[in-house]
């Protein structure tokens, strides 16, 4: 059986005396499409950040491509690709300029790949970063994640700022693409009918604790229920 290409274990986050993520415990299969939802406040940007050892457990651990997040993090930058909910970019350089910086850091470079997305999304190579739109600066981050061609992509609310047509584009071509190559995405997003459109498994957290998790399909066949009355009902439990 082929390992996870996520495996969370025991993950906990204490702010003080608020526990933001209690015992979580979850694994993505390597070559999905992973939704992880929740409520605002639930907890998922927190393990995302986690994940990508933007912040320190309180407890448990996590592993990326049979990894640990924190010990191999070093190693693992060149193989996951992230965007977070709201991504900071060298505001002072031009789009292409920051393309040629990125590319630096990564072995696996895909010009066309970049390139192609550039077009797709109309994003002027001579722009200014500090010029272009919220939604621009969406789609040139996820477009800087996908250049290094990661086994595994981590989205944090990648619809934020992106118009309805693009983010369908988004969901439906980007990540069904990068799906049909073998690798893995895991993205957050409270939009339920988009996560349904693309996605073969859920995580569904609430209060920092998974209620729900498995393939879609499973899901609403073992309660006859579709995703969303699934989600309403697993978070009413909880």
């Amino acid at each position: 059986m082929n390992s996870p290409a996520i495996a969370v274990e025991g993950l906990s986050k204490r702010f003080g005396q608020s526990l933001a993520v209690d015992d979580l415990t979850f694994q993505v299969p390597a070559g999905s499409v992973c939704g992880f939802l929740g409520r605002n406040g639930a907890g998922k940007s927190t393990v995302i950040r986690m994940m990508m050892n933007l912040l320190d457990p309180t407890a448990g651990k996590v592993t990326l491509l049979g990894l640990d997040s924190r010990r191999d993090h070093t190693a693992l930058m060149s193989r996951v690709g992230y965007v977070s909910e709201s991504p900071v970019l060298y505001e002072w350089m031009r789009v292409k300029e920051l393309v040629r910086f990125t590319a630096r850091f990564s072995p696996h470079w895909n010009h066309h790949r970049v390139d192609e997305l550039l077009d797709r999304f109309a994003i002027d190579r001579e722009q200014k970063v500090r010029h272009l739109s919220r939604g621009t600066n969406a789609q040139l981050a996820l477009t800087l994640a996908l250049g290094g061609d990661p086994e595994l992509l981590i989205l944090d609310e990648p619809a934020t700022g992106l118009d309805v047509l693009v983010r369908r584009d988004f969901l439906l071509s980007i990540i069904q693409s990068i799906q049909r190559e073998g690798r893995t995405v895991l993205f957050s997003s409270h939009l339920l009918h988009e996560v349904e459109r693309v996605a073969d498994q859920v995580v569904i957290i609430d209060d920092g604790r998974v209620v729900q998790s498995g393939s879609i399909e499973y899901l609403k066949l073992s309660t006859g229920l579709s995703l969303e009355e699934a989600f309403i009902e697993a978070v009413r439990s909880n």
